[in-house]
């Protein structure tokens, strides 16, 4: 029987949820607002499929990545409203060309992050830019399974634990499932999510119409938290000065698995890991950097590199050191971040309800020259200065 004593051993993953034969086991949300397994033990019996699909505890080690590519979309549309090089949408729409279903994370009601399916190309379009915050697989798992089993073909993407974690519940491969990953700094709570939107729908006095988490407003080393709401205002923000995205990168609104991840190396159970190029220059000295954005990407498996090869006509492809990746630019696939000596604080006071800018205004203020730069940014990117000022 799946129990977790200790949330630094579960990444929320819902393998153990699939499998369970007397659906026995659902996900609920602690007091930080994370997914977590519960067991109706009155119900269990006992037959230990639910630790045998556990994919923290049947993790294995992985080979370093061989192959490493630098991408980008052909559609210079797609690039510019995709997280980095819209690598991912050219590999989305070559399975749904082929008849398959994609499944990916998506915006619910009231902007609930969820994973959803796709089958058409208009479909595609919700899975387009990150999302800092923990994607419910819902049942997506069974759904994935009954798709492979009835022989079509299945493109999943998520994080490495949600990807283990398919791949451990399935128990076997399909050669009709084609995977990818993303090297992801964390997992940020869904209830400090909420709190944030129902602040920023308080402060703007309208419900929210449209958010990303990285727009490429001032371009691709400028990117911005971008909300608009439906009486028509804006709000840019950006990770000094949001204060999500602020309580995200100090560490304060993480998982406690992402300080200690399990699945935190080069080497992944995918078939692609992709993750940000931030200076192509670097690994193809013939190529100057447009500040627009490329997709670093490592090859996992065969099935992975004849993807690339089916997608060449529509992507830009440059080969690449996987090593000096992971030094430059693939760091948080292997280093794990690290807690903010507050964060018990930032969720006990997000639990009382304060507001979650006044919560980071006490725990980690933003500081003066952030704030006049963030006012600045405007106009140095109209004159072209930002660019020289980064």
């Amino acid at each position: 029987m799946i129990s977790v004593t200790d949330k630094k051993n579960c990444c929320g993953c819902t393998a153990c949820v699939n499998a369970c034969p007397v659906s026995c086991i659902k996900m609920e949300r602690d007091s930080e607002g994370f997914l977590y397994p519960q067991v109706n033990t009155d119900l269990c019996i006992n037959c230990g499929k639910c630790d045998k699909v556990c994919p923290l505890l049947n993790k294995t080690d992985l080979p370093f990545p061989e192959k490493a590519f630098i991408l980008r979309n052909n559609d210079a549309q797609t690039v510019k409203t995709s997280t980095s090089g819209g690598a991912v949408s050219v590999f989305a729409s070559k399975i749904i060309s082929g008849g398959g279903v994609v499944f990916g994370g998506a915006f619910g009601k009231n902007y609930y992050v969820e994973h959803r399916r796709a089958e058409t190309e208009e479909e595609l379009k919700m899975f387009k830019s990150s999302k800092y915050v923990q994607c419910d697989p819902r049942d997506s798992f069974a759904e994935v399974k009954r798709e492979l089993s009835s022989g079509r073909l299945v493109m999943f993407t998520g994080t490495p634990c949600q990807v283990a974690g398919l791949k451990s519940y399935l128990s076997k491969p399909f050669d009709n499932l084609f995977t990818v990953d993303f090297v992801c700094r964390a997992v940020p709570s869904p209830k400090a999510w909420d709190r944030y939107r129902e602040f920023s729908e308080q402060k703007y006095g309208s419900k929210l119409s449209y958010a990303c988490f990285r727009e490429k407003t001032y371009g691709y080393h400028s990117s911005n938290m971008s909300l608009r709401f439906e009486n028509g205002k804006k709000y840019l923000g950006n990770t000094h000065t949001d204060p999500y995205l602020k309580s995200f990168f100090d560490g304060m609104n993480i998982r406690p698995s992402c300080f200690d991840c399990a699945f935190r190396q080069a080497g992944r159970v995918s078939d692609l890991t992709v993750f940000d190029c931030w200076n192509i220059t670097r690994y193809v000295p013939s190529v100057k950097d447009d500040d627009k954005g490329y997709t670093a990407c490592f090859v996992q498996s065969k099935k992975g590199e004849e993807m690339l090869n089916k997608c060449s006509g529509d992507l830009t492809k440059y080969s690449a050191d996987a090593e000096l990746l992971v030094k430059h630019c693939g760091h948080m696939a292997v280093q794990n971040p690290k807690p903010h000596p507050k964060r018990a604080e930032f969720f006990e006071m997000l639990g009382e309800n304060q507001p979650i800018d006044t919560i980071i205004n006490k725990l980690s203020p933003v500081q003066t020259k952030h704030r006049v730069f963030d006012k600045l940014k405007p106009v140095l990117y109209r004159t072209g200065l930002l660019k020289l000022v980064k």
